[in-house]
């Protein structure tokens, strides 16, 4: 008849995805009339349990069990319930699976156990749960990643300190290489970051780039990690495969404060990379903020360094069409300087044709004083800044 309820007009998988509960209980209450097996997957290979322990209804659970379905059953991600249930921390219902006989230590398709997804799921209780049950610590997932470089990921600092008291090594390294302390810079975690090297994690460590721990905190942007780092003795001036210290990059990320930082831990400021570039030539060539470049000529920075190229700073300000770098540099000395092809900052700027920098520099050339005077050349500049 129409209009007639029926069970028959609901899918109950999608009943279950769409978190109606009520629907699907009064459903399995009367499972005898509904044509339905309760480990029927979808096309994920999610059965009823799966969105059960995902919601975390304990209700429905208890019907399901009753009605004998499958604990362990496995998603088209080869996870199970448990799996899931720990991923979104649902403490109850992991208690109440491993009750009915779900397995504890299962592998989903990364090879990663439900401890693997409580750690993701940055659920410390149950986490912790999890290994008074005997859940397996000493295991790597598909990306070789083991718990401790999860942990410090997630943030959980009483599992690291767990896992270095069973033997766990604090430097060991992922599948694309690693150390959790590099793990603990790129998620702001400073203060397993501490643990980490109080407890025997190697300081030197270097990744791919060869970035030591201090470039690292100065690529995050992550001051306290950094000046923590500075403080307990970690080298200011070390260098990557390019040569770059932590204060060029810093001034090629154009970050005010770490450079101040970096200064006041004393950065040599002209030291060279590899292609003779000081942290002064960077700050030429980029959008770079002004107050770097104050900040650079303020400690002594010098702006006669040359690259392998013959180019001081001004040079590459000019060569780039650097306005506001070739204001703050610009001195009628070092725009005499020639560099390896014989040419001056001004002739290269001419070359490339950046001809508001020529005509820039007609008007410096001709003022007798070192800083920018307030001509009408420059007050075209401004109009051009604010296009």
């Amino acid at each position: 008849m129409d209009g007639e309820f029926s069970f028959m007009d609901f899918d109950l998988l999608t009943v279950a995805s769409n978190g109606c509960f009520s629907v699907l209980n009064l459903a399995l209450d009367n499972i005898d009339i509904y044509d339905f097996i309760v480990d029927t997957q979808d096309s994920d290979g999610n059965s009823l349990l799966h969105h059960v322990a995902a919601a975390g209804n304990l209700e429905t659970l208890e019907k399901l069990i009753s009605l004998s379905a499958y604990a362990n059953i496995l998603n088209h991600k080869r996870e199970t319930p448990l799996h899931v249930a720990c991923l979104n921390g649902h403490h109850s219902m992991v208690t109440r699976l491993l009750k009915y006989g779900a397995k504890l230590n299962v592998l989903d398709i990364e090879r990663e156990t439900p401890l693997f997804k409580s750690v993701r799921g940055g659920n410390k209780a149950l986490t912790k749960y999890l290994i008074t049950q005997k859940a397996v610590v000493n295991t790597s997932n598909r990306a070789k990643e083991k718990l401790i470089h999860l942990a410090t990921a997630y943030n959980d600092m009483n599992l690291v300190e767990v896992l270095i008291d069973i033997g766990q090594d604090p430097n060991i390294l992922t599948g694309s290489g690693e150390a959790p302390v590099q793990i603990a810079i790129k998620h702001s975690r400073l203060e397993i970051l501490k643990l980490l090297l109080e407890r025997s994690a190697t300081k030197s460590i270097r990744d791919h780039r060869n970035y030591t721990l201090v470039h690292l905190a100065v690529e995050a942007k992550f001051k306290s990690i950094c000046q923590m780092l500075l403080a307990t003795g970690h080298e200011v001036n070390v260098r990557d495969h390019n040569g770059y210290t932590p204060l060029h990059l810093a001034v090629e990320l154009n970050s005010v404060e770490m450079v101040e930082l970096l200064l006041e831990y004393q950065a040599d400021i002209n030291l060279l990379d590899v292609d003779g570039y000081t942290p002064l030539h960077i700050a030429a060539r980029g959008e770079t903020s002004g107050d770097i470049i104050n900040m650079l000529l303020k400690n002594n920075a010098n702006t006669k360094i040359k690259t392998e190229h013959g180019d001081v700073p001004l040079h590459i300000a000019a060569g780039v069409g650097n306005i506001r770098s070739y204001i703050k540099l610009y001195n009628k000395q070092d725009n005499t300087i020639v560099n390896v092809i014989g040419l001056t900052p001004d002739r290269l700027a001419q070359i490339q044709g950046h001809t508001v920098i020529n005509q820039l520099n007609i008007e410096l050339n001709n003022n007798n004083k070192s800083y920018v005077p307030k001509i009408p050349i420059y007050k075209q500049l401004r109009k051009l800044r604010k296009k």
